[in-house]
Formats: C-alpha cells, structure tokens, sequence
C-alpha cells in the first residue's frame, strides 16, 4: 500500500469544562494537522493529486475550524461562551465532545473519510504533542 501524507495548520480556541488543569481556561493553539490518505491501484502514479488532497482538507477542514472558537455543545458554559462570541459577529463552531486533541482527530478522520480514503489523522495542539486517529 502506497501513502501520502498532507499537513495543514489553523488556529482556534479552546477550552475544556471540568478539566483539573490549566485548559479548564479560555486559551488557543496553532493546531498542525497531518492526513494520511492511501490509494492508487497498481500502474498508477498517483495516490491523489497533493492539489485535490489540499482542497478537501480546507473544505472539511479549514474553512470551518480557522480562527474559530471550538466549543462542546453539551456543555453549558461553552455554549454561553459561544452565544456571545456568536452574538458579536466571531466564528466560532460546535460540535458533540469534548475538544481534545483526540476527538478532534476521530472527527477530522470522518468527516474526510467520505471524501478520501484516509489512513490517519495526527493532530498536534504544540510543536511536540499530538493525537493520532486511525483505523
């Protein structure tokens, strides 16, 4: 099996209800995501054009994530965080967990899956820590 791999960046914030630490606070990362994708049947060249595998990862990806302020829909707090965000004309979006970098990756993963054949996702929050998602 042949793979590529594609990395993008986006910056967002963030924070995580009821975590014992310091990220229970409003704060932000420059994430650094990598999607691998494999493919390409034998005689071919090309897993994916690095061009299309760049414009699916900015339309699943990017374009909604970027300078946005990622929240949890189940909780409370967050909610009332982006209401008022919201309010004053900020991006911001919601989804069902918790913002980690794990679920971040699982999500990344599912949404591109209908649209590449993708092998994994790594989402890293710092230059030196990530969380991979694969199947």
């Amino acid at each position: 099996m042949i793979t590529v791999t594609k990395e993008c960046h986006f910056d967002a914030a963030h924070l995580l209800t009821n975590h014992k630490g310091q990220c229970k606070n409003l704060h932000g990362h420059t994430y650094r995501v990598k999607v691998r994708v494999s493919g390409g049947n034998e005689g071919e060249d090309m897993v994916i054009d690095f061009k299309d595998l760049k414009q699916v990862i900015q339309e699943t990806i990017l374009d909604k994530f970027d300078h946005s302020f990622i929240y949890d829909t189940s909780s409370a707090a967050e909610v009332e965080i982006a209401t008022v965000i919201t309010k004053h004309g900020m991006k911001s979006v919601g989804i069902p967990f918790r913002s980690t970098a794990e679920n971040l990756a699982r999500y990344f993963f599912q949404q591109l899956a209908s649209r590449v054949h993708v092998t994994a996702v790594q989402v890293y929050e710092t230059p030196d820590n990530c969380a991979e998602y694969s199947e």
